[in-house]
């Protein structure tokens, strides 16, 4: 029971094994995921910062890319705080099992179905996206939420119509909670 045949496993829907690793794993394994989304969003907004600032004539120093790239990664932790509180809420409201620090976990462990979004969501953020970048961001999104769901079903042990139902629930309060930050 590898990292990487679990993650495999994982990312096809399969969740025996990453159900039946250690508490220890999965903590290490959450962390590294976060981090990892949080360096893959700051590298792509580096790169979009790059062409924008040229443009304003803003020196463009290494430096700040590094603080760009680096701020990638707080910013990953406290939207997967956030996340994942909002959907233990609704998760437990419908009966789940799980605790909160269980939930945070597994879906840290879920965060490599992010990875190819991160990008997506930096070009969107920065508004240099064309037309296409919403449509072609839409594969990559429905895939992680399926990944996600499958992954908070099973921690849960929610059917899945629960499932569905708190899952919807909680992505429409997150993106209300969102709409009204912004």
């Amino acid at each position: 029971m590898s990292y990487v045949t679990s993650m495999v496993r994982l990312l096809r829907l399969d969740f025996s094994q990453v159900k039946q690793m250690p508490m220890t794993h999965i903590q290490y394994i959450c962390i590294a995921h976060v981090a990892i989304l949080g360096l893959i969003y700051g590298c792509t907004a580096a790169f979009l910062a790059h062409g924008m600032l040229f443009e304003q004539a803003v020196d463009t120093t290494s430096f700040s890319f590094s603080k760009i790239i680096i701020a990638g990664i707080p910013v990953a932790f406290l939207m997967h705080a956030g996340t994942s509180l909002f959907i233990w809420v609704f998760l437990k409201a419908m009966g789940g099992n799980a605790n909160f620090m269980t939930a945070y976990f597994f879906i840290g462990v879920a965060a490599i179905s992010l990875w190819p979004l991160a990008p997506f969501i930096a070009l969107l953020q920065t508004q240099a996206a064309g037309p296409a970048v919403p449509v072609a961001a839409v594969f990559p999104a429905v895939y992680a939420l399926a990944v996600n769901a499958k992954m908070l079903q099973h921690v849960f042990a929610l059917s899945f119509t629960k499932m569905v139902i708190a899952l919807s629930a909680a992505i429409v309060y997150m993106g209300c909670f969102l709409y009204l930050w912004v």
